[in-house]
């Protein structure tokens, strides 16, 4: 999880902060927005940590429709637009915090535990680091099209 998140971290150094901000296409989520969506559902992987180490894992809501889904990700983009990508930034360390803190505390029994609809294994890395290294990986290929490409000799930048 922390070299996953360090990875995204520094991918987004390397930006200009007003491409962060743009949409990639139109319709299409911005940089800041696929952050704030990750954010969120880290946010929903620490609060059923949280179940399954208070017993209560049969609590946990899972979003069988796509639509209960998509408007979760809706949610949690409109939320954080509002807010300044530094801020998205440090928001989004201490939620890795929490999540590795209470991934710590859980017995590991509780990893697998068979009473639950899904073990924490079988959620918790989409959620955690396989989920933000797909994202990462389609942010890479959208700026790699964006910037421009020079070839030694030809004088000429393109895009």
């Amino acid at each position: 999880m922390e070299h996953s998140r360090q990875t995204m971290l520094s991918f987004l150094a390397r930006l200009p902060e007003q491409e962060i901000v743009r949409s990639r296409d139109q319709g299409e989520w911005s940089v800041k927005d696929v952050l704030a969506h990750c954010v969120a559902w880290e946010a929903e992987a620490t609060r059923r940590l949280q179940l399954v180490a208070r017993g209560q894992g049969q609590r946990i809501h899972y979003y069988d429709d796509m639509r209960e889904a998509d408007r979760f990700n809706a949610n949690a983009v409109r939320k954080a637009r509002a807010r300044g990508f530094s801020a998205l930034v440090r928001e989004a360390a201490r939620v890795r915090q929490r999540l590795i803190k209470s991934l710590r505390r859980l017995p590991p029994r509780a990893l697998q535990d068979p009473t639950h609809r899904f073990p924490v294994v079988a959620w918790l890395p989409e959620f955690a680091w396989i989920h933000e290294q797909a994202h990462l990986k389609e942010m890479r290929a959208w700026w790699s099209a964006q910037k421009p490409v020079w070839k030694p000799g030809s004088g000429v930048k393109r895009s």
